[in-house]
């Protein structure tokens, strides 16, 4: 493990981050340190402020609030990271059931969404596991609702509610692929999120489509875990070609 390289990846991360989740989430909280200040954070024994903890670097983690939804928070956790200068710890499927601790032990509330960072690559059974507590979650809101602060200050917005998918949604991320941001790459194409139902119930009609007609982008698809996709959401994507210009096309999140 090279420590330097990993400081500065975790540096980078929390960069990108802050770029990925201004427009819906109060990303103030992130403050901009070091390389220096990242490392401290990263060797401090046992952070204070927070329930979260799985071990090294677990001080790096950071806590944002919706902007439009105050009470609906999102966690940003980097998970069990190997001392400085040691090996990786090989990350099983176990770490789902770790995650979903925090939401049995009240360590977090019920509608709380998460983001979690991995030293190493994200193994096919953990990413699939992570999909199975993604669903597990939602069938646990559908079946109790929202808190009673969430729900009102989700109907405040009217038609530009969420969707219930929108809440205790969680993605897993390498460290290496969100310290590189992809969305300056030339073969990246813009993509946006679209979730409120007048704005998607528009895009149908001028496609005269229904939503499950349209192509399908996956909830574990590189870019939609950086804009937090959720199912039902649509991602507008706008390609730049030499020939036609800016050309607009969209998917539905599955």
């Amino acid at each position: 493990m090279d420590s330097n390289s990993t400081i500065s990846k975790i540096n980078r991360s929390r960069y990108n981050l802050k770029q990925y989740l201004s427009s819906e989430w109060n990303t103030d909280t992130i403050k901009d340190y070091s390389d220096t200040e990242i490392e401290k954070l990263y060797r401090t024994s046992k952070p204070t402020s927070s329930d979260i903890y799985f071990g090294n670097a677990s001080a790096c983690n950071f806590t944002l609030y919706h902007k439009q939804v105050p009470n609906h928070r999102l966690h940003v956790i980097y998970y069990n990271f190997p001392e400085l200068g040691s090996y990786a710890v090989k990350i099983t499927k176990t770490c789902s059931d770790k995650l979903n601790a925090l939401y049995k032990e009240g360590d977090i509330q019920p509608e709380d969404s998460l983001i979690v960072i991995l030293y190493n690559k994200v193994p096919e059974n953990l990413q699939s596991s992570i999909e199975g507590l993604y669903k597990l979650g939602q069938e646990e809101l559908k079946m109790n609702g929202l808190s009673e602060d969430i729900q009102k200050e989700n109907d405040s917005l009217g038609e530009n509610r969420y969707n219930q998918s929108h809440f205790r949604n969680i993605h897993i991320h390498h460290l290496d692929g969100l310290s590189i941001d992809i969305t300056k790459h030339v073969n990246v194409p813009e993509h946006v999120a679209i979730r409120d139902k007048p704005t998607i119930d528009s895009i149908l009609e001028r496609c005269n489509c229904r939503i499950d007609q349209l192509p399908i982008i996956l909830r574990t698809d590189a870019m939609a875990k950086r804009i937090r996709l959720a199912p039902g959401d649509i991602c507008k994507i706008t390609r730049v070609t030499p020939s036609a210009g800016d050309v607009v096309y969209y998917r539905v999140c599955k």
